[in-house]
């Protein structure tokens, strides 16, 4: 969900000869519930294997992390830990909209109104433990590191981006930015749209204010500590109330636990915790995950695998040879 600033803030289109040579943290929640949306069939259900189980999650995270090591791009996947106790509320909202998705889609279906079905069908993505443990799995045979935070995954993908360990955070919400992150591109893990860069520093000297008052322009929209925000409040509002310098005060009397909130963002939990180098791949690893396990086509999966293979290799040699120049 994230707080929603689309068009008020700026940002550029970029290429991905942009972003050559560079490590990103990819947010892997929310590239995953990407991968299930937009990975579908035609009839808008998602890719399953034999025994019914969705696979659509498996082929997005393969087959987009090789895409961006052909680019020189170097993913490293970060996903959520434990979520702040505040987020319970925004958990419940999204079940009951999958509910309801769900529900109108059984609909179209009855009354054969296909288009109609697909288009609820893609709002029904329930990403389950099992999954994301799979695709950890499947990066870590495939030799892509991963990063296991204690709370929030755009936390610590932010966090690592301000240490310099990667170069942006890669995610469709605007939330890495509340945590500091220095860049976040969106569109990097989607098919359709040109990748965005957003820049922290451009974003504050283009609406001349604080991170600490970006947070509070957020905590205003609503975000995922307090979905809906405040009744009545949108961006413009919220920053004429920022500019005037009586934000803070008025947030204090219409938000429960904004002191709390903000304290997420300021103060999150992360880790030190992680490694970022490269490994050869399992071949025959992948493979038996891929095709004997979730039934991917052999010789679409096998030719993939070499690509992965020789551009790890030829990666790590590269480390090698530069840290023997040195």
């Amino acid at each position: 969900m994230g707080v929603q600033f689309g068009d008020f803030i700026p940002k550029k289109i970029i290429s991905f000869e942009d972003l050559k040579g560079k490590k990103v943290a990819i947010d892997g929640m929310n590239a995953l519930y990407q991968f299930l949306t937009s990975i579908r069939l035609k009839d808008g259900s998602p890719l399953r294997n034999r025994k019914g189980e969705i696979t659509s999650a498996y082929n997005g995270v393969f087959y987009k992390t090789i895409h961006l090591l052909e680019n020189d791009i170097t993913p490293i996947w970060v996903f959520d830990g434990e979520p702040p106790k505040l987020k319970k509320k925004t958990r419940e909202i999204r079940r009951k909209i999958k509910e309801e998705a769900e529900t109108k889609m059984k609909e179209a279906i009855k009354k054969e109104d296909f288009e109609e079905a697909v288009k609820y069908a893609k709002r029904v993505s329930y990403l389950t433990p099992k999954m994301v443990e799979n695709c950890k799995y499947l990066l870590s045979l495939m030799g892509i590191p991963y990063v296991e935070a204690p709370s929030e995954g755009e936390a610590q993908a932010s966090y690592m981006a301000k240490k310099g360990d990667v170069w942006a955070v890669v995610s469709q919400d605007y939330d890495s930015l509340l945590y500091g992150a220095p860049r976040v591109v969106r569109n990097l893990t989607t098919t359709r749209e040109m990748p965005e860069l957003i820049e922290l520093n451009e974003v504050l000297e283009d609406l001349r204010i604080s991170l600490d008052d970006l947070i509070d322009i957020a905590i205003f929209m609503g975000t995922d500590y307090n979905p809906g925000g405040v009744k009545g409040i949108g961006f413009k509002r919220a920053y004429e109330l920022v500019r005037s310098g009586v934000a803070k005060d008025v947030l204090k009397k219409e938000v429960e636990y904004y002191d709390e909130i903000r304290k997420i963002f300021k103060e999150p939990k992360v880790t030190d915790n992680y490694s970022l180098s490269l490994k050869l791949p399992d071949k025959e690893g992948i493979i038996k995950f891929l095709v004997d396990e979730n039934d991917f086509n052999y010789d679409r999966v096998k030719k993939h695998v070499d690509k992965l293979y020789n551009l790890i290799a030829n990666k790590t040699k590269q480390k090698t040879l530069d840290a023997w120049f040195k």
